[in-house]
């Protein structure tokens, strides 16, 4: 297996394949490793602005905007504090008023947008999926037949079984890792819990140095996660492109690390390589499609405009106030988003192809050297059955 060659022809087929940037697309929409970049600071500094959105007592939700906190813990109404002459404390002067504060349906709102996350998260799985799979059998048969498929056959190929046995792959994977790390953390929080309460010195100690053991499972968290998409990346290919069962293809993705684990591992570095590249680079480009962002964000504002505008008519007829008005935004909002940012997902979506375009040829090509190598063995195998046969 020559990795300049894989490397080239992923190349090739990301620039000549336009098919696949369909799906590629919908494989960055739902957030699969692309990582996005925005002009956004990950501390608190003093002149950073948040919007703090308070859902209960105990728990405060922060998004990047102007100085203001929305708190919603009162079922019967909305309070907004924000700094004087800002929009949002005109927007609090309109709220002050009793009648306009009795309007407000806040478990109305609330069912909505609990109706809304749910769907996006379905339907973000669904074409997660989907569109993996597409990506692996659409890239597999062009390199077996040097056919390309179009879209309609990639949705065909992507909605199948294959598709599925992934799903419930990732979600047992998911599960079993779930299940250690929150055991581990467990028996690791324990001494810390146990020197709250506790005069005697030795336990303090002991529960002081848990914390710098909780640290290291939060890198360790990370680490595995990276190791496992590394790891997983034949065996969600054997799933796939095999047809076999989960044991089958965890079998087959074991046997192929071990039998070719420096080739596998170079092509890890450099698929890992590529992806940290990717957070400065990712952040240049966001620079550069400034003016194509701000041209989107006015088209989000149309098109996302339509269904709040529908569900806006449509609330009306049953409930008064700024409860319509505040329901039409919730639902215009993630057609608005994806439009928003569907300059950076189409990118991200391109390097979601590449990526996925190595690891598919790379499998594939030690796939097909696997017999070869077994050969020996299969023969020695049929001719002991002959000669105990005669």
């Amino acid at each position: 297996m020559s990795t300049n060659i894989i490397l080239r022809k992923a190349w090739k087929m990301l620039c000549n394949y336009r098919a696949l940037w369909l799906f590629g697309t919908a494989l960055a929409l739902a957030g699969v490793g692309a990582i996005y970049t925005v002009p956004w600071s990950s501390g608190q500094q003093e002149n950073d602005q948040w919007i703090q959105i308070k859902l209960t007592e105990y728990f405060t939700l922060q998004v990047p905007g102007s100085d203001v906190t929305i708190d919603l813990t009162d079922p019967k109404s909305i309070r907004i504090s924000a700094p004087e002459g800002s929009m949002w404390h005109e927007i609090q002067n309109q709220f002050e008023h009793p009648e306009r504060l009795a309007t407000i349906n806040i478990q109305l709102i609330l069912i909505e947008f609990g109706v809304i996350l749910a769907g996006s998260i379905l339907l973000g799985l669904a074409a997660r999926y989907v569109a993996e799979t597409a990506l692996f059998c659409m890239v597999d048969e062009t390199t077996q037949n040097d056919k390309r498929l179009n879209i309609w056959e990639g949705l065909r190929r992507g909605w199948s079984p294959g598709a599925g046995r992934l799903f419930l792959f990732d979600l047992t994977v998911r599960i079993l890792i779930g299940v250690i790390f929150a055991w581990v953390f467990g028996l690791s929080i324990a001494p810390l819990l146990l020197a709250l309460r506790s005069r005697d010195w030795v336990i303090i100690t002991l529960g002081v140095g848990t914390v710098s053991l909780l640290i290291f499972l939060v890198y360790l968290w990370f680490a595995v996660h990276m190791i496992l998409g590394l790891v997983l990346q034949p065996i969600r290919r054997a799933c796939v492109l095999e047809k076999q069962s989960l044991a089958a293809s965890i079998r087959e993705g074991f046997r192929m690390m071990k039998g070719y684990p420096k080739e596998l591992g170079l092509i890890g570095l450099i698929w890992l390589g590529i992806r940290l590249c990717w957070v400065p680079l990712a952040g240049l480009i966001l620079l550069l499609l400034l003016p194509l962002l701000l041209m989107t964000t006015l088209l989000g504002v149309g098109v996302g405009g339509v269904p709040g505008i529908l569900v806006t008519g449509i609330a009306s007829l049953f409930t008064d106030g700024l409860t319509a008005w505040i329901m039409g935004l919730i639902a215009g909002f993630p057609t608005f988003l994806v439009i928003m940012l569907s300059p950076m997902l189409f990118i991200n979506g391109l390097l979601e192809v590449y990526l996925s375009s190595i690891w598919t040829l790379a499998y594939r090509d030690l796939r097909a050297v696997q017999p070869v190598v077994e050969k020996p063995g299969l023969q020695a195998r049929a001719l002991s059955t002959a000669v105990s046969t005669d």
